[in-house]
């Protein structure tokens, strides 16, 4: 049975609201209206809605999991309760390649957009060597380090950035919102299917659990988190669609990012890189949660240190950097990561969930039998 984390490095369950809010809002925030609003049109807003209230339902259930974990482990501990140490550990080694792909779908997606707006004639290996070693430097500093990053990484983007998606108002075709109701239920859930990417984040909870103070109290806080994220998204959505039409919006790649190039300053002519470069605060949380959250896989399952396991990780993510050049392999990579962590997400745990209850109820019956 795994050790409990000593008490020097736990976290306040108030810092969840960051965390998860950190892990949630990436790159998927400067262009995720354009799939919903052409699948949904008008009515795409009723998708981000879905898709959040579907993630409060998930995180909730995720807490309900992690009741079951023994000494309050993390889902490491509870696979190889359940499951044994083979099998638990074949299923905590998928969780670890999942986690690694996130990491790796969220740095490939943001050098993308640094190239395409910022350095259009430099090679993605040296976003990526900078990105790694940053990444080394805050990972290897313990979980309170990236939890603090996590905060900064909230606040920051908050005050500077979330303000600017106001702008577009001064434009705004408000008639762009009616008719409302005019699409089909499928059509609203194969959009909000569509979201599901925007709100993955989450799911890192199911490692760092262990480390919070009296976790069961943080949950509030992951639905705050949540709830925030939400309304980040609507307003944003409800922006999109009174700024373009069904049609503009199918011929602009980030439309979030375009909003910056509104504002005229008379001491920056080009806004946007301002917002990309604060933007590097958004992204840089998901990807240290995500390392973290691997080499933490790797410690509880090889006995490994994570100050070994961190460069291996990070060696292997730059490597995969040098195969990830175009655009339409980046895009194919953003898709498969959705759909991996759509079935994490919900279909793994929702099972998992299902085999831990109805195992405890068994094992209760046949006590009471004795």
């Amino acid at each position: 049975m795994k050790q409990a984390v000593d008490a020097r490095f736990l976290i306040s369950p108030f810092l969840v609201f960051f965390i998860v809010h950190a892990t949630q809002v990436g790159v998927g925030m400067l262009g995720f209206q354009r799939p919903l609003m052409k699948e949904a049109g008008q009515d795409a807003w009723m998708a981000v809605l879905l898709a959040g209230l579907a993630a409060h339902a998930l995180i909730w259930l995720m807490y309900r999991l992690l009741a079951y974990s023994p000494s309050g482990g993390d889902i490491v501990s509870l696979h190889e309760h359940y499951f044994g140490r083979w099998f638990g550990g074949v299923l905590s080694t998928g969780l670890l390649f999942y986690y690694a792909l996130a990491a790796f779908t969220v740095l490939q997606s943001y050098i993308e957009i640094i190239k395409v707006w910022v350095f259009p004639l430099m090679g993605a290996w040296q976003f990526s060597l900078i990105f790694l070693v940053l990444t080394y430097y805050v990972v290897s500093g313990g979980f309170r380090v990236v939890a603090g990053l996590c905060f900064w990484g909230v606040v920051i983007p908050l005050v500077t950035i979330f303000p600017m998606v106001f702008f577009p108002l001064e434009y705004a075709q408000y008639r762009n919102l009616l008719p409302v109701f005019d699409h089909s239920p499928a059509q609203l859930i194969k959009a909000a299917s569509d979201m599901a990417l925007q709100y993955l984040g989450f799911e890192m909870l199911l490692m760092y659990y262990p480390f919070l103070k009296n976790a069961p109290s943080s949950q509030k806080w992951a639905h705050a988190a949540n709830a925030l994220t939400m309304f980040i998204y609507l307003i944003v959505m409800f922006i999109s669609i009174i700024f373009y039409n069904k049609e503009q919006i199918e011929h602009v790649t980030w439309p979030t990012l375009t909003f910056a190039k509104i504002p005229e300053v008379p001491f920056i002519e080009r806004m946007e890189y301002i917002v990309i470069s604060i933007y590097v605060l958004v992204v840089f949380p998901i990807i240290a949660v995500s390392v973290w959250a691997a080499t933490r896989i790797a410690k509880q399952l090889f006995s490994v240190r994570q100050r070994r396991s961190l460069p291996v990780l990070l060696a292997c993510l730059f490597i995969g950097t040098l195969f990830f050049e175009e655009k339409t392999a980046i895009e194919r990579l953003m898709q498969w990561t959705a759909k991996v962590g759509f079935s994490v997400i919900a279909v793994y745990v929702p099972l998992l969930y299902v085999y831990v209850w109805a195992a405890e109820k068994v094992k209760k019956s046949l006590q009471q039998k004795r």
